[in-house]
């Protein structure tokens, strides 16, 4: 009798715990860690819809394999070393890991520009792979002019976005079943945050008692949340500046100028990390662009800037262009300022 009663009780116990658990466990906001709450889980418990790609974990191991493949072209793969995606490029000579902007949900090119001077970031032609997850829109805007059919097939899919940018942006090959996953685990592990976006307290009261919320409240909020953040980057090409709006420097800032080459310029181009032409920070360097200001060449910063160069079968390095939203007008004329003062000295 007692071994029976005693069997109860236990059995009781564990029932409680268990139960205690799964409560605790349940995903709702209300019932976690606000600041680890991923946005992903938060959006979902307040009924949005699930992202096409999206995952419900990442697996450490797998997330690791795809930094590698990020920023190696390559990595170690079931005891052998794995094929390289391109023999010209790695994703992070074209994109950051990291936040770009203080409030993530800008596209300015001065706060973007102002940020990676302020956290020694570089100030690439494209957008960040920090946050890609929770993004629903890729190759946006003019890049259809560039890439077509394969851009549109591209623009609501992160899994092929990803294959376009290894085969043709990278000039590259199409990635094997596994290394496509391994990426999409490291896309998942930097998701986005609840603490990274700039919440008013009232959108964080609402998410902290979100079981209290009507359906009403909920869109408006989904809304709200959703409005804190890129959930696409925008793409506008431009052809090279007309000779009469150049403004070759003058007024231009010299220190961001500075920058911009350090970080845009000298990224690829130092000591040919990447590409064939090697520049440095001498003044026979800056003569060689000062000399070519005027003219529509390669050695032209207004055309180089925005026309980029083209993979060539013997040359499969080439530039990409420079959308107006990853630099400014005023931004190239800040690059100017600067060539044409390290030309003179």
């Amino acid at each position: 009798m007692i071994k029976f009663l005693l069997a109860i009780f236990i059995g009781t116990c564990l029932t409680v715990l268990l139960a205690s658990f799964s409560n605790s466990n349940s995903g709702e906001v209300s019932k976690i860690e606000f600041d680890s709450t991923s946005l992903e889980t938060a959006l979902l418990s307040l009924g949005d819809e699930k992202l096409l790609h999206s995952m419900p974990s990442f697996d450490e191991e797998k997330a690791k394999l795809g930094y590698e493949l990020i920023t190696s072209g390559r990595t170690l793969y079931k005891g052998k070393k794995s094929k390289l995606i391109s023999k010209h490029f790695v994703c992070t000579d074209c994109h950051n890991l990291t936040k770009e902007f203080r409030n993530v949900g800008s596209e300015s090119t001065d706060d973007r520009l102002s940020y990676a001077i302020n956290n020694g970031l570089n100030f690439l032609p494209a957008s960040t792979f920090w946050g890609i997850y929770n993004r629903t829109s890729f190759y946006n805007g003019d890049y259809v002019d560039k890439y077509g059919e394969m851009a549109l097939d591209s623009r609501d899919t992160l899994e092929n976005a990803v294959q376009l940018c290894a085969k043709y942006c990278s000039s590259g090959r199409s990635l094997k079943e596994w290394e496509l996953e391994a990426i999409m685990h490291y896309y998942k592990k930097n998701e986005l945050q609840l603490s990274d976006l700039n919440l008013t307290k009232n959108s964080k009261s609402q998410l902290k008692n979100n079981e209290n919320l009507n359906l009403q409240e909920k869109i408006d909020l989904i809304k709200s949340l959703k409005g804190n953040y890129r959930q696409s980057y925008s793409a506008t090409f431009l052809g090279a500046m007309p000779e009469n709006l150049r403004k070759y420097g003058e007024n231009g800032n010299v220190e961001n100028g500075e920058a911009i080459y350090d970080r845009s310029c000298l990224h690829c181009h130092a000591y040919k990390r990447v590409t064939y032409l090697s520049l440095n920070k001498s003044r026979l360097t800056a003569r060689m662009f000062w000399r070519n200001r005027k003219n529509y060449s390669d050695k032209s910063l207004y055309q180089i800037i925005r026309w980029g160069t083209h993979a060539k079968a013997a040359r499969k390095q080439y530039m990409p262009r420079f959308t107006k939203e990853k630099m400014s007008d005023e931004q190239l004329n800040d690059l100017v300022a600067y060539i044409k003062q390290l030309a003179k000295k």
